[in-house]
């Protein structure tokens, strides 16, 4: 019935959220699209070429060769066991029950998420409400808050670094940047409570 190459065959993220998720819905832009304005889709979003707007979905996988010109965000219904993948670029934020930003990824407007895990870049800070991992190769500019937090030898975090009961874990749903000036919801995302000098 199946031969060794199929039985044998790794899966893909999109195809391991697809059967989370139970949802057979994938949407894709292709590397050679570019698509200006929001984006939204009550699926699963493998995003290749570029989109100058909001994204709005279920899931979203983000190809290296992808990028996001505004902010990425989970459904309302989305399951908390979906994870967002970042390979590409991003202007924005992530708001997602679940990130993942893989080696080479960046977000510029920083990532809340219940649960994280940072291989790539990600400035604007990370708010992690249950669990931040940095990996060896994770660079974060801003601060972070997590209730617990691994970080792997190697790893930067150029900020400040609250966990816990001091861990200021809850954030207002931020509404998305406009799509005219996606990048000054960056500077929206996370602000120190630290005295002003």
């Amino acid at each position: 019935m199946f031969d060794n190459t199929t039985k044998d065959r790794k899966v893909t993220a999109q195809e391991r959220n697809t059967a989370q998720t139970g949802t057979s819905i994938l949407s894709v832009i292709s590397k050679e699209m570019h698509l200006k304005g929001n984006c939204e889709t009550n699926g699963h979003l493998l995003i290749e070429g570029k989109i100058s707007g909001n994204v709005t979905a279920h899931g979203v996988e983000l190809a290296a060769s992808g990028s996001v010109e505004g902010d990425i965000i989970a459904a309302e219904e989305a399951k908390s066991d979906q994870v967002f993948i970042i390979r590409g670029f991003v202007t924005g934020a992530v708001h997602a029950p679940q990130v993942e930003v893989l080696q080479g990824g960046k977000v510029h407007g920083g990532v809340v998420a219940d649960e994280a895990v940072i291989h790539g870049q990600v400035h604007g800070g990370v708010l992690a409400r249950t669990r931040l991992t940095l990996e060896e190769t994770a660079e974060v500019e801003g601060d972070v808050h997590a209730r617990r937090l691994a970080l792997k030898e190697g790893g930067q975090v150029n900020g400040n670094i609250s966990m816990g009961t001091r861990a200021n874990l809850e954030s207002p749903r931020k509404k998305p940047a406009p799509v005219a000036d996606p990048v000054e919801a960056q500077d929206e995302l996370l602000v120190s409570a630290g005295p002003n000098t």
